[in-house]
Formats: structure tokens, C-alpha cells, sequence
């Protein structure tokens, strides 16, 4: 690996492949820097966390259990080797993390590093040694403990290029203990700089009357409830390596404001670079700044940043510019403009090392040939942007215009885009084109389209699939373009786009489906349309999609984020429609789906079934989705599931199914998290409230019936009885001899809604000997 001053880069993780020595006997000589293939017979292998405990919930970070440990042995010798392979930087620190039941002692290349509760350390214990007191781990039954992070100092005094061993000994405070857990983990992280000035309430108002700035390996922190009043043209700067945390409270927001009673202050501009620290702004309200289109309130160029629940109140200036930077941008409210600018913009795309999402935002609208948002730059496989559950009440051009740049784009609402003013091109909810030879493959699932002149404009080489979204009233007019369709694959003078796959959408009151097709390949896959479709696809239907309501549109210009999510339940499908059940996967049609991956294939909700194959979706591929822009097809490309709350499973192709077998009687459910083609999982902690892990319906597992036979009196009649379950049928079955095993039927039960006692009589007559009974489900 190649190494920086880095925020957490790994070197050895949990979950890796680990050797082990089960203490019967102590290790061989040397094994803290033995090589590798020097490793004697005696040692296995297996991923971490490695331990065993009587509870299933306490081994969940454990992937190798040893049932074999209570009772015969105390100590367990553990190691991972790891390269570098560059030399690290002066800044970074060396981390050990240990999460443990009961003690350890810990090496790197045979140098004592830390140990907790091992008696004669730095020594090694022998392989009958114990614990010297007891230390519940993280998810222990009683008193559990958090993982313990030891700072093992300046990483440059620990690591040289090459090949390095890191070593544990774990040790158990008693053979008959209940329970061992060794998790550890090695990684390097610049340590964050001290606190170097703090603005308190008691403070407030702090008035700024210079330029400022928090400089390299500096912190400033702001207090909740704060107002920070700035001079005129007075700029606020977070240097490469600052950080600012101006970290507010719904009830308490910080304030930027202008000091005086007139004038405009200048901006805030957060730099940075490759693992930059991270600025923290949320619950803030900005004023009064810079009044220019050409400066933006806050200016983030190459830095690292969370902006939550922001609010700006100079809709004169554009609100937020993040350039080849890492940033999450979540429930920020952005009035409309009063003047043509884009209220957010990006170039240089998500800067290598970070991330980039705007999540629950809600747009105002943009005027003129300005964008709400454009976004430019970002590859796969490298990090890319992600528009997830933002509204966008309205724009004279595109919502957001991504060119060159490939995205995800889920769960948007894009309301009210009409061409008008001065833009000289179409207007879309999504619009993109080429950029420096580069071309746009993005990702639309589950957005809704309303009043808008195109969906989405895909020209110049771009591609996108739009799965299980919705487009309701597309129409031209409110706007000078003299057409509009659902989606528009070249504008007046621009190249063709290279193609659009369409599955699972619902489009209903649309004045054409595409504009400006030539060469471009556009499929439309089941989908609910108001118009017949002779091209690529199939499956499409033309019937009433049957929304529960269907707005005017003086019902549809919303004031906030919470207001709009109404939508939700307008467009949802009554009872009976034609797409309840028929998208991809079994989902829905349109945009009303849960966040995620799917899940079909759960069995009925009773069942005697003790096996179950599961499906999860959706993935796409073919059909013009080019493996240059999606290497690994559009949608989810892995996934992650566990059964009833149990361990997480490995990375899993999504094409493979969950396979269940041997399911014990009593209720089952799977949860799953899907990989989004981004990178990203679906429950990310990154994407905040739209972190989402998708759950399968709940089914249950019959078991046998018990049955009990009761001999009446006179002559041979049997009585069998049993309980049968609700909703389910049986036959009682009988044979004279098991080694024949020919069983004959002798009586059917029908099924009713609720459980019930069953009794059968069986007359013999005379006859003597045996009979065998049993029930088939």
C-alpha cells in the first residue's frame, strides 16, 4: 500500500486473514517475526475477530469462532503480516485497536507495543497463563466495554518499507470462562491538531474585524447559540490542515452575520488536500455576505467538509462551491435566486480520497441559464457524486447538469423545469454532457419528475438508466422551448447522446417519449406509459397506472423539504394497479419504493419449508450500459446480508441468491445492504438518515406436530391427535410396516385461518399387529 499523512489508512483490518496457535501448547520460537511460510503445522487460519462466548450476540465481529476453546486451553497466539511500501509521513501516528475478552499483549516485528491485564508483561505469558482480572468486549453480556484506540506514536519510528508482523497474544481469565473475544486492528491516522481557540456564548457577539484565518494544525471551535459578526469584506479561511467546528443546535444556531448596520462581509473558504481534516458547520445561519454572483458564501476548494442544516439568507450570491473536495451537504435550505447564478456548483470532481453527497437538501429555484446545481468531474471506479432524497422546486434551466461526470442520482424530487430567460438549450430534471472527452454514465432510480420540460437530457455520448422512477405532466409549456418529451438525447448543435435504458417507470400525462433521437440506443423495458413503444425493450404497458392522487399545480409548489414529501403518498398505486408487484424484482413500478436493494423469494408467510432462496436486485447490464461506465452494471453491484439479526455475511456478488437451509421452527428474516455502483453501501453512515438497511417480510417455520395416539375401548379404534397451525393443511399418513415404507393416506385436514386441535380415529377392527402414523404438510 502507499502511504500519506493519512486519516485511518488500514494496515491490518479485523477481518482479515489471520494465523492462529490454539494454546494446548505454546508457539514455536520466534513467531512474533517468523515469516510467514516458516510457520509451523500447528498454525491455522481464518478471518478476525477470532474468540467464542455463550451468547451468538457477542461473537457478531467475530468471523472464527472456536467452540473447542472452553474447558481445554487459556491463550491464543494470533498474527498478521502486512507491506509497505512507501515511506510514511512525519505527521501520521501509529494506532493499535483492541476490542478484547479478557487480557492481551501485543507486538510489532517482536517490540513489546501495550498489553491489559497480562501479569509480567513485557514478558510473553506461557500458553497456560490467564488473565489477571476480567474485561467484558464490546458487545459482552455484562458491563461491556468500547474498543480501546492505543496511540503508539509517530508511525515513522515503527515502520520502514517492507514487510512487517503484527503479533497477539490473547489471554482468558479462566478455562471455564464463558466467553474470549480478540479483535484486533493496526492503522495510521494524522492525529487531529489541538484546540487552539474556542468562541463561547459568553463571548457573543465575537466580531471579526480583519481577515482570519485558522492556520495549518489549528482548530477553531464555535460554540452553539454564537453570532459572529464580520466586518466589511472581511473573509473567514480555513487553511490546508485548520479546522473549523462551528457545530450548532436546532435550538441554538450559530449566526455569520455583518458587523454594523449596512455592508456585506466577504466569505468562507475552507482549502485543503488529500486527507485534510474535516470542517464541521451545521445548524448555522449565514447573512449579508459577499453580494456578488461570482462569490460564493462558502468556497471549499480541495478541502474536507459536513454542512448540515445550513440556511442562507442572501439570495443575491451563490450559496456553496465545493471543488475537488470531500463533502457531505445535508438538509441545507437554499432560497430561490434573486439573480442568474448557480446556487451550487463543483469542478474537479470528488477529490480522490473523499466523498461527495448532497442528501435532503432542498432548492429553491434557479433563474436564468443557471443550474440549481452543476457538478462537474468524478469517475468510476473512483469516487463519484450522489444526489440522494433532495427537492428541487424549479429552474429556467437543468436541476442538476452533470457533464462529464458519472453519479447517482436516487430519490430526488425535481419539480417546475422549464426553459426560459436567456438559456439557450433544453431544460431537465437531470441533464448532462461531455467534458473534456470525458462522457456522463449515471444511475436514476426512484426520482420524481413533475412539470418539467424533459426528465433528463443525456446528449453528447452520455448514458443513463432510469430505473423505477416517475415522470407526471412533462409538458413544454411555462417555458419558451417549443417541445418537451420525457427524455431529450441532443440539444441544437451538440452531438448525439450515446443511449437510455428505461425499466420499471411510471410516465403518465407526457407529450412524447423521447426528442431528438438518431443514433442514440433507447430501451424502454416494462414500463407504464401512455403510449405504445416499437424500439428496444419490451413489455411496456399502456394502462392506468391508478396514482391515489394526482395534484394541480398550484398543489406542488412546496415551501420546505418536509412539506414536499407528500408526493410520496400522491403518487403512491391504489389497490389493484397494474404496477403493484411488476418492477424490477418485484418492486413496485414508479418512484414509491423503499431505498435499497430489493429482496424477493421469501417463502409464504407459514410454511413447513425449512429452506428458502432468496433474490436480491436490481443489477443491470446489456442493452447499451457500456461496461466502461459501469464495470460492474448499473444498480448494486454486491451486497452484505445476515439472518435474524445474526453476523454480517462477506461481500457477495449480487447475482448470486441467499441460500438458506437447515431454518430451525419459529420466525426468519433477512436484512440486506446493497452496494450501490458507486462503491457505497446502501446503510453508509456517510448518507446520515438516508442510511438505509433493507429488511425481507417475516416469515415462519412450522414445525412438526406432536401427534398422541390414544387407544378407545372396545375393539382396535385409535385415536390421533395433534395442533394443526392456521392457514395450513396436512393429511394423515399410515403404513403397517416402516421397512416398506408405504404410506397410504387416511385423512386430509383442510386449512383454516387459525390454529386448531385436530383428531382423527383410525378403526382398526380386528386386526392385530402395528401402524405406523405421521402428518404431511
Amino acid at each position: 500500500m502507499t502511504l500519506g499523512a493519512a486519516a485511518s489508512t488500514p494496515l491490518v483490518n479485523p477481518d482479515d486473514v489471520w494465523s492462529y496457535h490454539k494454546g494446548t501448547s505454546a508457539a514455536q520460537a520466534g513467531w512474533t517475526t517468523a515469516a510467514a511460510a516458516d510457520l509451523d503445522a500447528t498454525w491455522l487460519e481464518g478471518p478476525g475477530g477470532i474468540g467464542y462466548a455463550d451468547s451468538t450476540g457477542e461473537t457478531a465481529n467475530c468471523q472464527t469462532l472456536l467452540p473447542d476453546m472452553r474447558n481445554r486451553y487459556t491463550t491464543l497466539y494470533l498474527r498478521r503480516q502486512f507491506t509497505v511500501t512507501d515511506a510514511v509521513s512525519a505527521e501520521a501516528h501509529l494506532y493499535l485497536r483492541m476490542d478484547w475478552d479478557d487480557g492481551y499483549i501485543a507486538w510489532l516485528d517482536g517490540i513489546y507495543l501495550t498489553s491489559a491485564n497480562v501479569t509480567g508483561a513485557p514478558a510473553e505469558p506461557s500458553n497456560s497463563a490467564t488473565a489477571s482480572a476480567n474485561h467484558e468486549s464490546s458487545l459482552g453480556n455484562s458491563s461491556p466495554q468500547a474498543p480501546v484506540v492505543n496511540d503508539l506514536g509517530p508511525a515513522s519510528d515503527w515502520l520502514l518499507p517492507g514487510t512487517h508482523t503484527l503479533a497477539v497474544m490473547g489471554l482468558n481469565q479462566s478455562s471455564s470462562s464463558s466467553d474470549f473475544i480478540q479483535i484486533p486492528s493496526l492503522y495510521l491516522e494524522v492525529p487531529p491538531p489541538p484546540v487552539t481557540n474556542v468562541w463561547t456564548v459568553a463571548d457573543s457577539p465575537v466580531v471579526v474585524t480583519a481577515d482570519l484565518t485558522v492556520a495549518d494544525r489549528e482548530v477553531l471551535v464555535i460554540e452553539p447559540g454564537v453570532t459572529v459578526e464580520l466586518g466589511a469584506g472581511v473573509d473567514l479561511t480555513v487553511a490546508n490542515g485548520g479546522c473549523l467546528l462551528a457545530e450548532g443546535a436546532a435550538d441554538a444556531p450559530i449566526r455569520f452575520t455583518r458587523s454594523g448596520p449596512s455592508g456585506y462581509w466577504g466569505n468562507l473558504t475552507v482549502n485543503g488536500g488529500a486527507h485534510s481534516p474535516e470542517t464541521r458547520i451545521s445548524h448555522a445561519h449565514f447573512e449579508f455576505n459577499a453580494n456578488s454572483t461570482g462569490t460564493p458564501c462558502i468556497q471549499v476548494s480541495a478541502g474536507t467538509v459536513f454542512l448540515d442544516h445550513l440556511t442562507f439568507d442572501n439570495p443575491g450570491a451563490p450559496y456553496i462551491h465545493v471543488d475537488g473536495a470531500s463533502f457531505v451537504i445535508s438538509h441545507c435550505d437554499f432560497p430561490a435566486a434573486t439573480a442568474s447564478f448557480e446556487p451550487v456548483h463543483g469542478t474537479d470532481g470528488v477529490r480522490s480520497d473523499g466523498h461527495g453527497i448532497f442528501t435532503r437538501n432542498f432548492f429553491g429555484k434557479a433563474r436564468g441559464y443557471s443550474d440549481v446545481v452543476d457538478f462537474t468531474g468524478g469517475k468510476r471506479p473512483g469516487p463519484i457524486v450522489h444526489f440522494i432524497e433532495n427537492v428541487l422546486i424549479g429552474g429556467d434551466d437543468d436541476g442538476f447538469d452533470i457533464d462529464g461526470t458519472d453519479a447517482w442520482v436516487e430519490g430526488n424530487l425535481f419539480l417546475h423545469f422549464h426553459r426560459n430567460g436567456s438559456t439557450p438549450d433544453s431544460a431537465s430534471g437531470v441533464s448532462g454532457g461531455d467534458y473534456g472527452g470525458r462522457t456522463s454514465e449515471m444511475t436514476l432510480v426512484g426520482n420524481l419528475f413533475y412539470d418539467c420540460d424533459q426528465a433528463a437530457a443525456a446528449k453528447q455520448g452520455n448514458f443513463y438508466t432510469m430505473i423505477n422512477n416517475t415522470v407526471v405532466h412533462q409538458t413544454h409549456e411555462g417555458g419558451i422551448d417549443p417541445e418537451g418529451a420525457v427524455i431529450i438525447m441532443a440539444d441544437e448543435g451538440t452531438s448525439q447522446g450515446a443511449g437510455c435504458y428505461l425499466e420499471g417507470n411510471v410516465i403518465y400525462d407526457v407529450e412524447q417519449l423521447t426528442r431528438n433521437v438518431t443514433t442514440a440506443l433507447v430501451t424502454f423495458t416494462d414500463n407504464l406509459m401512455p403510449f405504445a413503444w416499437d424500439g428496444p425493450g419490451g413489455g411496456n404497458s399502456t394502462a392506468d397506472p391508478m396514482f391515489v392522487y394526482v395534484p394541480g399545480m398550484e398543489e406542488t409548489y412546496f415551501a420546505d423539504w418536509e412539506e414536499a414529501q407528500v408526493v410520496r403518498a400522491w403518487f403512491s398505486l391504489q389497490s389493484g394497479s397494474p404496477g403493484i408487484g411488476t418492477g424490477p424484482n418485484g418492486v413496485d413500478q414508479g418512484f414509491v419504493i423503499s431505498r435499497g436493494v430489493s429482496i424477493s423469494g421469501e417463502p409464504d408467510d407459514r410454511t413447513a419449508s425449512t429452506e428458502a432462496v432468496l433474490t436480491v436486485g436490481f443489477n443491470r447490464a446489456g442493452s447499451g450500459i457500456a461496461t466502461a461506465g459501469w464495470p460492474s452494471g448499473s444498480g448494486y453491484t454486491d451486497y452484505r446480508w445476515r439472518l435474524d439479526g445474526g453476523d454480517w455475511s462477506v461481500e457477495t456478488p449480487i447475482a448470486a441468491p441467499i441460500t438458506l437451509t437447515d431454518l430451525a421452527p419459529g420466525p426468519h428474516y433477512v436484512e440486506v445492504s446493497g452496494k450501490l455502483d458507486s462503491g457505497l453501501y446502501q446503510d453508509d453512515p456517510l448518507f446520515g438518515e438516508a442510511a438505509v438497511v433493507t429488511r425481507s417480510r417475516t416469515w415462519t417455520v412450522l414445525g412438526p406436530p406432536v401427534l398422541k395416539a390414544v387407544r378407545l375401548g372396545g375393539g382396535n379404534p385409535i385415536q390421533i391427535r395433534f395442533t394443526a397451525q392456521a392457514d395450513t393443511g396436512y393429511v394423515l399418513e399410515f403404513t403397517d410396516s416402516l421397512s416398506a415404507a408405504d404410506w397410504k393416506p387416511l385423512q386430509a385436514v383442510a386449512p383454516i385461518p387459525s390454529a386448531h386441535e385436530v383428531e382423527i380415529t383410525d378403526d382398526l377392527g380386528e386386526a392385530g399387529g402395528a401402524r405406523f402414523y405421521r402428518v404431511a404438510f
